[in-house]
């Protein structure tokens, strides 16, 4: 059975309660794979999570129920989880009480591991 190796590393973006919009985080040229997105905030917050704009492909979307202060996992379209080194994310928060998103990526370019 064959073995790799690959770093994982999560993005996180903060905001305050009360701030709707849209936001874009910049890819500083990586490519990468999307593993899971979570998001909390307050009742009934909505956070897209798509390629490049906001009319990109969806990623991934948290749908925040009653106060769900703890990470909230994101259902993911799995067609939409490879980004080139040219995507961005592009994050909408359609309620304004979403206080945070995070993204855990794995790098794209594993390197084979010996196995003896």
């Amino acid at each position: 059975m064959p073995a790799s190796i690959s770093s994982t590393f999560l993005i996180e973006y903060h905001q305050s309660p009360g701030t709707p919009g849209t936001f874009t985080i910049a890819n500083p040229g990586r490519t990468f794979r999307i593993m899971a997105i979570w998001c909390t905030g307050l009742n009934l917050s909505v956070i897209t999570v798509r390629k490049n704009t906001g009319a990109g492909d969806v990623i991934g979307t948290c749908t925040l129920a009653t106060g769900d202060l703890n990470d909230f996992p994101a259902a993911l379209n799995i067609g939409n989880i490879i980004m080139t080194a040219t995507d961005n994310l592009h994050v909408t928060v359609a309620t304004a009480n979403a206080t945070e998103v995070k993204v855990l990526c794995v790098a794209d370019q594993a390197q084979v591991l010996t196995v003896t």
